[in-house]
């Protein structure tokens, strides 16, 4: 009981001191849209509301967390302790990977402690846990599960899917009614609760079922027969899962209608599979974006289809033949499919992917090196027999390790391993101060990625430093000609160039922004931001018929655009067409009700002569402007308000 007290506060505090630099990390790029700008955190209760806000069990649509209400719900918790300090999100983070690396440890003692070892590890089961469970605590692919606060629906689901597996085992053993209906329903729930979290959980039954054939039952037969109540529960996690998505999937960002062919992912798919196994046994250099570009062909991809199909054939073998490598492939093969099988837009491969498989793979690592080491110690025909007849088993004969060289060498080679990992995830960590951090390490990798160098401009941009940032566009375009974000934001930063200089260089500048925001429009038919912006260049440089085009065809692809709204019919009001502006006011201040809006809503109104609307916008611009420590604003309407309400009420001659 000491030792596993003792070694839980050690895999804790091995957590907490290398993921303690994350504490102070800023909110990086989906963090913006899950917890800044997301209104359904921002209150607890009702844990199911309505309208744009919802509730944490209810979030609204388009962003990580959207379809993942156990995940939203725990940002709600962080938001009404520390409202949107982020140390309270990245410890949350770090403990939830905490409690994984103890759950993994009680798993992988359980397993070598089952009667397929045959006694193998009776001795040793608690110390090659432990190796296990902290070498894959500190194993540097998982940083960005834990450092950057969205990937929280990672480890959140990682945690679950561990849950649900322990309940399993504990539900096997379990010696009475009353226990075994306890550990159904605790594996039930945690099954349901993976599910809430990421999707990704769906292989968790398969994998509940394999380990139970492959080290419990003999056969998938024998498995069915013994605990179909476990499997009728753990089949109910589909159901709140399909509820969820019924009318369609929350954040539609994969499928096969994306543009990428099914056989194109595929192809592409053997070759960072093959990368993630690399990976895992050589984690440098890590980078928060991967650029693989699509194989088209079989041709292009056979250097990678034909060892991925030699493992595919290989693990079907090793299953068949109730082998634990067998088991681990499959794992690792099952818990990746849904992204392995299904396109997904603008991310070919994530390290926080690997965050599951992992917990198979490094556990297999360290009990095979504890083998090796054993036919190491005692060559012999009897060792090889022992070691490669079924890996770690003997078919329950037992087998006591009474030489403790190859428990010792392990354990220094694992701690070796630790250190190393360890070092490496700190400075990984460190990347995930801010956005410009992990950029600028990105690009140190990925010289050649042109999302990489658009990324880097744009948080340059943000910086302060703008030429540094235009440097960074114009080499992504080097590299693609047709990137479309790497033409926006040059022509973003080019308009605002334009701003602040005198009237004959800004005209250069706004020209050449408006060529560049034109091959965006071009290059990327549904990009919203550009449209908008080409709209403001294009008023900006007196060309108000052409930016009225873009500013509507912003509004088609977004309906919601509320600034987009707010400037088209600022341009038509300014063409004589305030009659057309008025509605597009309308929708704006019912998005976003800013004074401006208002203010813009009580002048068009006026033009279009609806005295009564005219003055009941002013008013509230005028209130909304005060509310908001506008005084400039709010005078400057009221002498408006007051000179437009004489000027109305006198007497036509």
């Amino acid at each position: 009981m000491v030792y596993r007290v003792v070694g839980g506060l050690v895999l804790v505090a091995a957590v907490c001191g290398v993921y303690r630099g994350a504490l102070r990390g800023a909110f990086l790029f989906d963090d913006l849209a899950t917890v800044v700008n997301n209104p359904s955190i921002v209150h607890l209760w009702p844990l199911v509301g309505s309208g744009s806000s919802g509730g944490p069990l209810n979030p609204s649509e388009n962003h990580p967390a959207s379809a993942r209400p156990v995940v939203n719900l725990s940002l709600a918790i962080n938001y009404h302790f520390g409202q949107f300090d982020p140390v309270g999100y990245h410890a949350f983070n770090i403990g939830v990977h905490a409690l994984s690396a103890l759950m993994l440890w009680a798993i992988v003692w359980r397993t070598l402690l089952l009667g397929y070892f045959g006694g193998r590890f009776e001795s040793t089961a608690g110390f090659l846990s432990f190796s296990a469970a902290l070498l894959w605590a500190l194993h540097p692919l998982n940083t960005e599960s834990v450092a950057y606060v969205t990937q929280r629906t990672e480890s959140m689901m990682g945690f679950f899917y561990l849950a649900t597996l322990y309940a399993s085992l504990r539900y096997w053993g379990a010696a009475s009614r009353l226990s075994r209906s306890g550990w159904l329903i605790l594996a039930t729930v945690a099954g349901m609760l993976g599910m809430l979290s990421k999707e990704m959980m769906a292989s968790a039954i398969g994998m509940v079922l394999l380990y139970e054939r492959t080290f419990v039952r003999d056969s998938f037969r024998a498995a069915l027969r013994q605990s179909w109540p476990l499997y009728m529960g753990l089949a109910l996690e589909f159901v709140p899962a399909i509820a969820i998505n019924y009318h369609g999937p929350r954040t539609p960002l994969a499928g096969f209608h994306l543009g990428v062919p099914a056989y194109v992912w595929w192809l592409t798919q053997t070759e960072v599979a093959l990368k993630y196994l690399k990976l895992a046994f050589w984690p440098w250099p890590l980078v928060i974006h991967y650029e693989v570009p699509f194989l088209r062909t079989i041709s292009d991809a056979l250097p990678w289809l034909l060892p991925v199909g030699l493992l595919i054939l290989v693990t079907l073998v090793l299953v068949w033949r109730r082998t634990s490598l067998g088991f681990v492939l499959a794992w690792f093969f099952a818990v990746l499919s849904p992204t392995l099988l299904i396109p997904l837009l603008g991310e070919t491969m994530a390290e926080r992917r690997m965050y599951v498989p992992l917990m198979a793979m490094v556990p297999w690592v360290v009990v095979a090196a504890y083998v090796t080491l054993q036919w190491i110690f005692q060559v012999g025909p009897k060792g090889v027999e022992s070691l490669w007849r079924k890996e770690f088993s003997d078919h329950g004969k037992s087998v006591t390790a009474k030489d403790p060289r190859p428990l010792l060498v392990t354990m220094a080679g694992t701690l070796a391993l630790v250190a190393a990992f360890g070092a490496v995830s700190i400075h990984r960590v460190a990347a995930y101060k801010d956005d410009l951090s992990i950029w600028e390490d990105a690009v140190r990798y990925q010289t050649d990625d042109p999302l990489v160098q658009v990324n880097l401009g744009t948080s340059l941009g943000k910086a302060g430093r703008t030429e540094e940032s235009k440097q960074h566009f114009e080499k992504a375009l080097e590299l693609d000609p047709n990137h479309s974000h790497a033409h926006y934001n040059l022509a973003r930063t080019l308009a605002e160039e334009a701003s602040s200089v005198p009237p004959d260089k800004a005209k250069i500048l706004l020209d050449e922004a408006i060529s560049h925001y034109e091959a965006a429009v071009r290059t990327d038919l549904l990009f919203p931001d550009a449209e908008y912006n080409y709209g403001l260049a294009l008023a900006s440089a007196r060309r108000p018929s052409e930016a009225i085009e873009h500013f509507e065809k912003a509004i088609a692809t977004r309906p919601d655009f509320a600034a987009a709204h707010n400037n088209l019919a600022v341009t038509l009001a300014g063409l004589g067409r305030a009659a057309e502006a008025v509605p597009h006011l309308e929708q704006a201040v019912r998005l976003e009700p800013d004074p401006e809006s208002y203010g813009n809503l009580a002048q068009a109104c006026a033009f279009a002569g609806r005295r009564s609307d005219a003055i009941a916008a002013g008013e509230k611009a005028i209130e909304l402007a005060r509310q908001r420590g506008k005084t400039a604003f709010a005078d400057e309407l009221d002498v408006w308000l007051a000179a437009y309400r004489v000027r109305d009420e006198q007497p036509a001659r």
